[in-house]
């Protein structure tokens, strides 16, 4: 995918994101491959299992896997999405494999013999006997005992752990083998899954001396089998499990492998968590992606997202990600002046260079530094302009430069507004072009924010909640519509009545709304300041910005190791 200057277009959502909101199963893929008559009755209730179609009566069977299919697999268990895949992929079939569920043990022996057989993968279920009478297969592997109907015609064997890893050996003529924990943990998942892709070794659970219970998934960390399963794609078919659901994981990739589809798990109670899956996702077609198991607990915004894999810089979708502490370091002005911040007093590429004290310097606490660039997009008039608004709004071409020197070193950019007499949303509306970056966020300064009848300097601006919460929507809306990562959103404060009703703001989780101390003076005038703005928003959902002046400040900014002393740290720490 590329991106273009004014960043991606609203993507398409994917076949299977359009079904996701939907329950209803999807239809069977027909397979043109036969099979001999069928045994047994077949599965015809689509409202649990899919309705197969009877195969045509031939002399010969070559049992061969279907097509991979592309819409969503959430049929309400485990058993029936196997028996769903099953119906979907397999006209028939020489070996079936069938396994208990509530031994993970269990079923990453069954799953790799049933990668290794390319063989159905089922649970017990009702209609297991209808479908293996379908299949009509010479072997049914039963693993760890369990217990189903299998119509009389199948050939049936009895294997535990050991038994079923044999077998898969003896297929797939390897020897070698990869040890594992007793216990199963997430490289349970994780080597099993790398074997089954690798299809050169076996990857056996140690298999305790007197029998234990059942083993417990809660011991499976999510996260590490979602980092685990996210390396670059081999296949041009992906499959997407919710990590939290190990047995559905371990299915997908027994049964994908006949298929050749590559299995990718996410984390299904925050999608977004793992840039490294979204980086995998985005580099398929659509027709190649497809989602197996319950549906994540997200929006269209974060599965489009996912999809899209459109990071920001210092990757990931979030602007504060939970697992690295992050802080953005601005240089504040305009470009085409010196008198309005440090941003204007050298190119962009030179900004970089004598930003970089500044990035090593607020690392100190172990946060990750995000060079950022803040500039004044609309600039407060003493007096009125063209339109009567008191604010210039420059033109976005102002900015190309900068804006491209962003793209190329990993930089932020904030678009800054002085609206006057203009409302904000506005003015915002009026960079939307810019906005549609992934790169590019929004700061509203109220000091600049006149009433009808005020001009500058003569008075501080103020702004009412309900007015940012106006820029809140459209702008969430915006980055939501267009697949587009979290989105920067700053508001200036130095003075309590600039934010009338403060403590309605909205929350948006499209963006990260930073509230940004902004005065300037002494450092204990600063803290002042810093401790009233805080003030009945201790448990407020925003984070907390900090302004450094050059000039202002007296008898000079505070230190990088000051600023972030403050509590709690500021996370977007601007110079002027």
């Amino acid at each position: 995918m590329e991106n273009g200057l004014f960043g991606r277009s609203l993507i398409t959502l994917l076949p299977a994101l359009k079904l996701f909101r939907s329950s209803a199963v999807i239809g069977l893929v027909v397979l043109a491959t036969a099979c001999s008559s069928l045994v047994g009755d077949t599965p015809t209730e689509t409202g649990s299992v899919p309705q197969t179609v009877p195969a045509t009566e031939t002399e010969e069977s070559d049992c061969e896997p279907g097509k991979p299919g592309t819409g969503p697999v959430d049929t309400g268990s485990v058993a029936t999405n196997a028996l769903f895949l099953s119906g979907e992929l397999f006209v028939c079939a020489d070996d079936v494999v069938v396994v208990a569920e509530d031994d993970v043990n269990e079923v990453a022996a069954a799953a790799q013999l049933a990668a290794a057989l390319e063989a159905p993968l089922l649970f017990p279920h009702p209609r297991v006997a209808a479908e293996v009478g379908r299949l009509k297969p010479n072997r049914v592997h039963l693993i760890g005992g369990v217990t189903v109907t299998i119509p009389p015609s199948a050939e049936t064997s009895s294997h535990d752990i050991p038994a079923a890893l044999g077998e898969t050996q003896a297929a797939l003529g390897v020897s070698r083998s990869t040890p594992l924990p007793t216990r199963p943990d997430s490289s349970t998942i994780v080597e099993t899954i790398t074997a089954i892709e690798d299809g050169n070794r076996v990857a056996s659970p140690s298999v305790p001396d007197t029998p234990t219970t059942a083993p417990p998934t809660s011991t499976i960390d999510v996260a590490e089998v979602v980092k685990g399963l996210s390396q670059e794609a081999a296949s041009t078919h992906v499959w997407v499990v919710d990590g939290r659901d190990p047995v559905t994981v371990l299915l997908a990739s027994a049964v994908g492998r006949s298929v050749d589809a590559r299995v990718v798990a996410i984390d299904g109670a925050d999608v977004l968590a793992h840039p490294s899956v979204g980086k995998v996702i985005s580099e398929v077609g659509p027709g190649e992606l497809r989602f197996v198991g319950p549906k994540p607990d997200a929006g269209d915004w974060q599965l489009n997202l996912l999809a899209n894999g459109t990071q920001l810089p210092g990757g990931g979708f979030y602007i504060l990600p939970s697992d690295q502490p992050r802080r953005y370091v601005a240089f504040y002005g305009h470009p085409e002046t010196t008198a309005l911040g440090a941003l204007g007093e050298q190119g962009p590429e030179a900004t970089l260079e004598r930003m970089e004290p500044f990035l090593s310097a607020y690392t100190g606490d172990g946060a990750q530094t995000i060079p950022t660039f803040e500039m004044i997009a609309s600039v407060a008039s003493a007096g009125p302009t063209e339109d009567g608004d008191y604010s210039f709004e420059w033109p976005t071409s102002t900015f190309e430069a900068w804006i491209e020197t962003a793209r190329e070193n990993d930089a932020y950019v904030i678009l800054d507004l002085q609206p006057g007499r203009e409302d904000f949303l506005s003015q915002a509306m009026f960079y939307q072009d810019l906005l549609e970056l992934p790169f590019v966020g929004l700061a509203l300064d109220p000091e600049w924010r006149l009433a009808p009848d005020q001009v500058h300097l003569e008075q501080v601006g103020r702004v009412e909640a309900s007015e940012v919460n106006e820029v809140i929507q459209w702008l969430a809306d915006l980055v939501r519509d267009n697949g587009l990562p979290q989105k920067l959103l700053i508001v200036h404060q130095f003075r309590t009545a600039m934010i009338q009703n403060r403590e309605v703001l909205e929350q948006r989780p499209e963006l990260q709304l930073v509230i940004q101390m902004d005065g300037d003076g002494t450092e204990a005038q600063k803290d002042n300041t810093w401790q009233t703005l805080q003030q009945g928003a201790e448990d407020a959902f925003w984070s907390w910005g900090w302004k450094n002046f050059f000039d202002e400040d007296e008898p000079g900014p505070p230190t990088p190791e000051s600023t972030m002393s403050k509590v709690p740290s500021p996370v977007y720490v601007s110079y002027q």
